[in-house]
């Protein structure tokens, strides 16, 4: 079926159970960022491929909503005459509730698919549309039942994280949660359904999704018990056996249910209601007290150990080292004329194969040249790629997965001459993103201030980005992760943001950028870790510490622009990156770098 048959069918259906409106998300019943396949209802929907976006279809209206990221992405994607496409990133672009309220009447039903929808969402839902007597029907999945050809949840087994990149073990995680639980209460318990939080908590990963090595499952601990409610079909002999000798009770996935209603009351369970299905949630037995919170795995693994630290340290090493090669290979190669974004995006796995730590990819290769750069999370396809030509910017961000960490970077790069207004963006950008990696703060300034801080070299210029300038970073996990985010406007995704302050061992990235539609984009990425800087009669004061080592493009540099700390810097990093990255190269490989490090 085409995007207008879907609305057909899916209208016919709405008619049927009685639904003025059905609301389309883009999410599984874990909450998850990028979710598998059998999940994709909007994008199946739609025809939009980004992972951000949700829908509200009428009778007679079909409206998408995105942020800044994908608003142009999605004006390419989504057939023309289907949907009115909204940026929540717009200002005055009225959310979904807003445009929902004029056109619903009293009494009206909106439908929304009961198995994803988290409880929050459904506080949400009943708060933001004051519509007298509005009915929600939960019970059935109207996308689902029409998506005739709905990919199936993936089966694969899972595997065992090994004590040396797991750093602690299944019981030391056990016991740091259960004394986090008892900061709410001596007797609370807790029900964790962010997959890769439990992923996190059992040292078990899966291939339940493309990118992210997560299994699907929920989670209840208590002080004397811990519970792990999954397909067990998955998990080999061996796995469960360990797994059972560490604390843990095994059951099968829709057994969730039961072991929450087997709780006895009086009792306590702490919730994060942004990431639990709401038919779980108000399964919860009364006498029960509930407390409402942040995830109380989330907030643990957040701070990385320092042995999950100096892992990362290594992930980012080898994903730099990866990196280099392939930026050699597209310098040689793109007078050729055979490259295009799509097969540059290809070529990197190559060379991260060369390390035996890696996994696989935690991303799809974001690869733009030209005005395909000024998307900023344009992902080019087999069908849809351009040919490089020798001139202009080609901007790449790539993540990986490794044994020992997850790594998130991009680069713009030089492909042939520059116009001096993209070595202005080029170096506008590189000054903000130096800016987040010298930014010393006080302990609890959260993400927000960081980023109006980082986002005013643009604003004095009266330019602007439209997403966070960064984003936390999972361990062997997710590239997104909560609950800190460094960004200015509300995250949907990341609802604690502005009011958690940035820890220890917290993972960001750095990645400020410049995007002209029609013309060219900037982006610039490193990892950063939050780390403790100097204590006096001030208090104590945090810094950021860069782990991805790759050499700017210094003819994109203005150095006028710049003031003569920021090139210091420069200077120091660039002899940092030849100094980590040598050993590791062959003696081509070295000169090259060399090069591309010599001091501006």
């Amino acid at each position: 079926m085409n995007t207008c048959e879907k609305l057909t069918a899916l209208r016919q259906l709405m008619h049927e159970v009685g639904a003025k409106a059905v609301y389309v998300g883009t999410t599984d019943p874990h909450q998850t960022e990028s979710v598998s396949a059998h999940w994709k209802s909007v994008q199946w929907l739609t025809g939009f491929t980004g992972s951000m976006g949700y829908a509200v279809i009428t009778d007679d209206k079909a409206e998408f909503w995105t942020d800044g990221r994908y608003t142009t992405q999605a004006s390419r994607e989504i057939e023309p005459g289907t949907f009115h496409i909204n940026s929540v990133s717009e200002p005055g672009t009225p959310d979904w509730n807003d445009w929902l309220v004029t056109q619903m009447r009293e009494g009206d039903a909106l439908a929304v698919d009961g198995e994803v929808l988290s409880e929050a969402m459904l506080r949400a839902f009943k708060e933001k549309l004051p519509i007298k007597g509005l009915k929600i029907l939960y019970e059935r999945n109207l996308v689902g039942e029409i998506w005739e050809d709905r990919p199936a949840v993936p089966q694969d087994p899972v595997w065992e994280l090994d004590s040396e990149y797991a750093v602690e073990s299944r019981v030391e995680k056990l016991a740091k949660l259960r004394a986090r639980l008892k900061q709410y209460g001596e007797n609370t318990s807790t029900l964790v359904c962010g997959l890769d939080d439990i992923a996190w908590l059992t040292n078990v990963r899966g291939n339940d999704n493309p990118l992210y090595p997560f299994f699907h499952a929920y989670a209840f601990v208590s002080q004397s018990e811990a519970h792990l409610c999954t397909d067990l079909f998955k998990f080999a002999t061996e796995i469960q056996a360990k797994l059972q000798a560490d604390g843990w009770t095994l059951h099968e996935y829709k057994e969730i249910l039961n072991v929450i209603k087997a709780m006895g009351a009086p009792g306590e369970i702490y919730v994060d209601p942004t990431k639990t299905p709401f038919k779980l949630y108000e399964s919860i037995p009364e006498g029960i007290v509930i407390k409402n919170g942040l995830d109380a795995v989330t907030a643990i693994k957040a701070q990385k150990s320092k042995g999950e630290q100096e892992n990362v340290r290594r992930a980012n090493l080898l994903e730099s080292i990866a990196v280099i090669r392939f930026m050699r290979w597209i310098e040689a190669n793109v007078k050729s004329g055979d490259l295009d974004e799509y097969a540059v995006g290809q070529k990197l796995n190559e060379f991260r194969k060369m390390s035996p730590l890696y996994l696989q990819p935690a991303n799809l290769p974001i690869v733009g040249y030209g005005e395909n750069a000024a998307l900023p999370h344009y992902r080019p396809s087999e069908t849809m790629t351009t040919k490089i030509e020798p001139k202009g910017f080609l901007l790449f961000d790539v993540c990986a997965q490794y044994l020992c960490g997850t790594t998130d970077l991009t680069r713009t790069v030089a492909v042939g001459e520059l116009t001096d207004e993209m070595k202005y963006d080029y170096t506008v950008t590189l000054k903000a993103h130096i800016a987040l990696a010298r930014q010393k703060f006080p302990y609890g300034v959260t993400g927000n201030l960081i980023d109006a801080i980082v986002k005013s070299n643009h604003w004095n210029r009266f330019m602007n980005f439209g997403h966070g300038t960064g984003h936390g970073i999972g361990y062997v996990l997710n590239v997104h992760e909560g609950p800190g985010k460094i960004i200015t406007e509300y995250a949907p995704l990341f609802p604690y943001a502005r009011n958690t302050p940035l820890e220890e061992g917290m993972l960001f990235s750095d990645e400020p950028g410049v995007y002209k539609p029609g013309r060219h984009g900037v982006r610039i990425e490193n990892a950063v870790f939050v780390q403790k800087a100097e204590k006096n009669e001030f208090g104590q004061f945090m810094e950021f510490e860069t782990i991805t080592f790759l050499p700017y493009e210094q003819k994109a540099i203005v150095t006028a622009e710049l003031t003569q700390g920021e090139i210091d810097w420069i200077n120091e990093y660039h002899k940092a990156v030849y100094e980590k990255l040598s050993p590791h190269l062959n003696d081509e490989e070295k000169a090259w770098l060399k090069k591309k490090t010599v001091p501006i």
